[in-house]
Formats: C-alpha cells, sequence, structure tokens
C-alpha cells in the first residue's frame, strides 16, 4: 500500500505550508490553524485572510487508509480476500464570505490520491463434475480501483471564519464535492479464474457515474495575532 508513504510527504508539505503562512510579515497578521475529520479522513487547516473579512486563503490536507483481510466462508469454495483502501487530499482553496456572517463558499483545486486494492483467493479444493481442483490451481484475482488524474476541482459552502471570528476558537463545517471524474479499474487473474478478469470494463460502466466525491468536514480552528 504506497499511501502510508505517499501521506507522510504530503503532511510534510501541508506542515510547510502551514508554516509559510505564519511568516506573512505585517503589523497585525492572523493566521488560523485547525484540525478536522470528515469524509476525506482525518486533518488539518492553516487559513490567512486576502481581502478584509471577505475573502480567505485556505491550505487543507487530509488522509485516511484502512486496511482488512478475511474469509468469505458463504461461497464453495471459501474465499480469502485483503482490501487496501487509501485517501490523501491537500488542497489550496479560496473562502468568500458573501454576508456579514460565517457563511462561506469555498472553491480551489486538490491534489487528490484515492486508491483501492484487493485481491481474492479460493481457501480450500474445490470439486467440478468429480474433479478436484487444489486452491493453488483455481489461482488468484486482484484488483486496483482509482482515477486518471490526480489534480481534482472542489467546491462546496459552509460556515465558520476562523480568521475573523469575536473568539479565539471557531467550530467549522463544510459541505462540498470533488470532480473526479469516472474511477478507473484494473483486474489481473491467475490459473483458472483468470477469465473473471476480463469483466474490468463491465465494472468500470457500471461506476461510470460516479464522477464526484462527496466531501463532509467538521472542524475547530484557533486564531492566532502575531503584532
Amino acid at each position: 500500500m504506497r499511501t502510508t508513504g505517499l501521506s507522510t510527504v504530503s503532511l510534510s508539505f501541508l506542515l510547510i505550508c502551514i508554516m509559510m503562512a505564519m511568516s506573512v510579515n505585517t503589523s497585525q497578521a492572523q493566521v488560523a490553524l485547525g484540525l478536522k475529520v470528515g469524509t476525506t479522513g482525518i486533518g488539518a487547516d492553516g487559513s490567512i485572510p486576502l481581502y478584509d473579512n471577505k475573502l480567505n486563503a485556505r491550505i487543507s490536507g487530509s488522509f485516511f487508509s484502512y486496511e482488512q483481510s478475511g474469509v468469505y466462508s458463504d461461497q464453495n469454495p471459501s474465499i480469502a480476500y485483503n482490501a487496501n483502501l487509501g485517501i490523501t487530499s491537500i488542497g489550496a482553496i479560496a473562502d468568500y464570505f458573501p454576508f456579514d456572517n460565517s457563511l462561506k463558499l469555498s472553491g480551489g483545486l486538490y491534489y487528490y490520491d484515492f486508491s483501492v486494492d484487493g485481491e481474492a483467493t479460493p481457501n480450500e479444493p474445490y470439486t467440478i463434475e468429480g474433479r478436484t481442483f487444489q486452491p493453488e490451481k483455481m489461482g488468484s484475482l486482484s484488483a486496483d480501483v482509482g482515477f486518471g488524474s490526480n489534480l481534482v476541482p472542489y467546491a462546496g459552502i459552509g460556515l465558520g471564519n476562523p480568521v475573523h471570528s469575536d473568539r479565539p476558537l471557531t467550530f467549522t463545517i463544510e459541505l462540498g464535492a470533488l470532480y473526479t471524474n469516472s474511477p478507473q479499474i484494473t483486474m489481473n487473474g491467475e490459473g483458472m479464474i483468470s477469465p473473471t478478469a476480463d469483466q474490468a470494463q463491465d465494472f468500470e460502466k457500471g461506476v461510470s457515474d460516479f464522477m464526484f466525491y462527496p466531501v463532509l468536514n467538521l472542524g475547530l480552528s484557533y486564531r492566532i495575532l502575531s503584532k
């Protein structure tokens, strides 16, 4: 799974961006740093004002990984499987506040790395018309799901202006979507079950309408005022 190494590099990049934002040399530079959790995983935000209390610039990063393995025994033969899911997203975002409140409209560009990979292998011998085949003879099937481009646009709406707030701590909520285009599926097979991999294009057609990744994040930001 390559997500762990990529997440380390991405987190380092995010921290550098936040440090750069904090180094803005003005007489009263406001910087808001926050933590968030949501559909893109666990992450952090760094915001600075661009124009009065109407426009902020924000660097945002989130990371998530999950791994599962086991045996699916409802099949004959039973199937041993393992699957990995990884999400890394880092974005440069502009937050626009059209009214004199915390309502914001957001738009920007994300580096978005979404990957799912898994492998399935028969876990016991299987008998067909009196002939018994061992698991190594039947073979294995692996699959990868991803997207063609890692640069994707983002649009959203939310509440919370951590840079211009009456309190140092600000609760934020954001709802939006990443335009990822359709998923791409690659399947590879070995042994007797290898022809199953030919169904990859059929699976792609089945998920071709899923071109957006939903984003829902809840966060808490702390405003820093440097004089």
